[in-house]
């Protein structure tokens, strides 16, 4: 049997009625109402009239007043609904991010100082020097001669930065800017969604059409995608912090950083497995915000396995059926 499309307005759903329906049908009058005010906001008088028209059936106005009455509450429930959660999660992201950041700063104060290599001090230079000269002293009568030079200006020059020093900050001070990144991009998008909910007070027909345009807009402007962005950069933020960490420890302690290795690596197959199951079978529930996005990204390499798992499945449940 093929599936026709769902109408888009009134007098599109009103040509498919048959003559069975001109006693009058409340639950079609919902339907079509429904219809044509969240595809094409047609006024409810002239859906109504079209419907009548078609039909030659005529509705109470409290019927009419009850069809609309039950598709704004519809979309006022979904859109409450929508912008609580979106909210919420927003809010343990800031949370996160505010922590990870003053920790972070903290951090990196010591780790800056890396790159500014100071000279050496001039007292411990020359004491140094002094023991030098007395160690290669030599006695030839009637004179002490030393064969360690005098000090010269280039003992004074500034040693070069470390490599390890150079990669720790690149990484720390990234880690940063993520977090910082992250949680500029929360206070963005609750910005977004107070204002999605001001001036949506009352169940009129003018706030309901209202209501419906907004939503619209959220989801033509993707801004449940930059939401799912938020923990993807926090989730950057944290591998680059972990590595500059790695770099630090491996220099100063192998012993230390050879346990830390180990705990970074568990946490880090977990993240990634839990990341890459979901792409590769249906019935998983780590589905998140990270997931879709390597399903977006490589949707050539992702999708294929995904969709074969679809199949698979598909077909093993006919087989059982049979």
């Amino acid at each position: 049997m093929s599936e026709t499309a769902p109408p888009t307005s009134i007098a599109q759903s009103a040509q498919g009625h048959t003559t069975a329906d001109q006693g009058g049908n409340p639950q079609q009058l919902h339907a079509d109402v429904g219809a044509a005010f969240s595809q094409n906001y047609e006024p409810l008088e002239h859906a109504y009239t079209l419907y009548c028209s078609r039909h030659h059936t005529l509705f109470t106005q409290d019927e009419t007043k009850q069809a609309f009455s039950k598709i704004a509450t519809q979309v006022k429930q979904y859109s409450e609904a929508l912008i609580e959660r979106w909210s919420k999660e927003i809010d343990t992201y800031l949370v996160y991010a505010g922590l990870f950041s003053a920790i972070l700063t903290a951090f990196n104060v010591e780790s800056y100082q890396l790159l500014q290599a100071s000279p050496p001090d001039p007292s411990h230079a020359i004491l140094q020097r002094i023991s030098l000269q007395l160690a290669s002293l030599s006695y030839t009568p009637p004179f002490i001669n030393s064969s360690y030079p005098a000090i010269s200006s280039s003992d004074a020059s500034t040693p070069p930065v470390s490599n390890w020093a150079v990669w720790l900050n690149i990484f720390w001070f990234s880690s940063l800017i993520l977090s910082l990144s992250s949680a500029s991009v929360g206070i963005l998008v609750k910005q977004w969604l107070n204002e999605f909910q001001s001036g949506l007070s009352g169940d009129s027909e003018h706030v309901a059409k209202l209501r419906q345009y907004r939503l619209n807009n959220l989801e033509h402007c993707r801004v449940g995608s930059v939401v799912n962005a938020i923990p993807v950069l926090l989730q950057g933020a944290l591998a680059l912090f972990c590595a500059g960490l790695l770099i630090l420890l491996w220099h100063l302690h192998r012993a230390v950083a050879a346990v830390t290795s180990l705990l970074v690596l568990a946490i880090a197959v977990f993240i990634i497995g839990t990341t890459i199951t979901p792409l590769v079978t249906a019935r998983c529930a780590y589905l998140s915000p990270q997931s879709l996005v390597l399903y977006t990204i490589w949707p050539s390499i992702l999708r294929g396995p995904y969709k074969l798992t679809i199949a698979v499945k598909a077909h093993q449940q006919s087989v059982r059926a049979a």
